[in-house]
């Protein structure tokens, strides 16, 4: 997958819109979904969001439940 559509995935599984990252990083919404359009390439602070989630539920995966 790409970053955008990392970016995607990652929205749908946390359940995020443009208007909740705004919210998280000061921005606009109209300013989120200007800089993550597919022919923009993703700015690195979304990258690293997107690196951190993925490697939080990869983690969250392999924890076997208590039982």
């Amino acid at each position: 997958m790409n970053w955008h559509e990392r970016f995607k995935a990652m929205k749908k599984e946390l359940g995020l819109t443009n208007s909740d990252i705004a919210k998280i990083t000061g921005n606009s919404a109209d300013s989120v979904k200007s800089v993550t359009q597919p022919n923009k390439e993703i700015p690195r602070w979304l990258k690293l969001a997107i690196v951190v989630h993925e490697r939080w539920k990869k983690k969250c995966s392999s924890v076997k439940p208590y039982t």
